[in-house]
């Protein structure tokens, strides 16, 4: 399975897929206001307002400027996403210091995030803050691939032989992508050093259990989970990393505060 989806693919399905995920594991999004944390390019708060979501705030350490808004249009039009034209009113896009949400305390109907806290630096910190920002009544839903120790927890997988993340240091790793892409000039070499390289960098090393750990801490009045395991040949992982650590490559929550 290929880490990095072609840009068709990954347009639709961060437009289409995670909306209709959100709605399954949620419920209806009709009329709610929506927090989504860590929300990159926009394409899926434009899929969430597509669900009949009345407003989705972005936040997110990256700079989000304007024009942010337009060029993810663009790229939703080329897909033949046109219907998304008309709601980018009903979004607003903040950037923040990875803490402290700038909004008031029990102003979201839903916080949300996706494929996010394996790069969130203090994640007890900003579930927290994302407890904080939901209504009394309100609910919560956090989807995470890949965590660390498993298989493509590097996000550098398609480039490295298996768990070389687990098996090297980053010096190590970062010759062998450059070998790889040596080797292999139709790999998107500009893409993998200066964004995904970058990326790797950022991540926080979590596992699922490391995870469940911070949330736990915050308590939550409820909350059910999901573990997302796949078929993995596991002959090259180290011996010290546990069966869960290796198998256990991503989970959903849903969460009430």
């Amino acid at each position: 399975m290929s880490f990095i989806p072609d840009m068709d693919d990954w347009v639709r399905s961060h437009y289409v897929d995670v909306a209709n995920q959100t709605v399954a594991a949620i419920g209806s999004l009709e009329g709610k206001r929506i927090l989504d944390v860590g929300c990159g390019e926009p394409l899926i708060a434009f899929g969430l307002l597509s669900k009949g979501a009345s407003q989705v705030v972005g936040v997110d350490i990256k700079d989000l400027p304007e024009s942010l808004r337009e060029a993810t249009l663009r790229r939703l039009d080329a897909a033949g996403f046109t219907e998304a034209r008309g709601r980018e009113g009903d979004m607003t896009l903040l950037s923040y210091d990875g803490i402290t949400m700038p909004m008031a305390s029990n102003d979201f109907d839903v916080v949300f995030s996706w494929g996010v806290f394996e790069h969130i630096a203090d994640v007890k910190r900003v579930l927290q803050e994302m407890k904080r920002v939901m209504k009394p009544d309100g609910i919560g839903f956090i989807k995470v691939f890949p965590w660390f120790p498993s298989f493509h927890g590097s996000h550098l997988s398609d480039f490295t032989p298996p768990f070389a993340h687990l098996n090297m240091s980053s010096s190590e790793l970062h010759a062998t992508v450059v070998r790889y892409l040596d080797e292999h000039p139709e790999a998107p070499r500009a893409f993998v050093l200066n964004h995904m390289w970058p990326e790797f960098l950022t991540l926080n090393k979590y596992s699922a259990d490391m995870f469940y750990r911070e949330f736990q801490a915050c308590g939550f009045a409820s909350h059910t989970w999901t573990p997302l395991c796949y078929p993995q040949e596991l002959s090259a992982a180290p011996p010290d990393r546990s069966f869960s650590e290796l198998m256990i490559c991503g989970l959903e929550v849903v969460f009430r505060k």
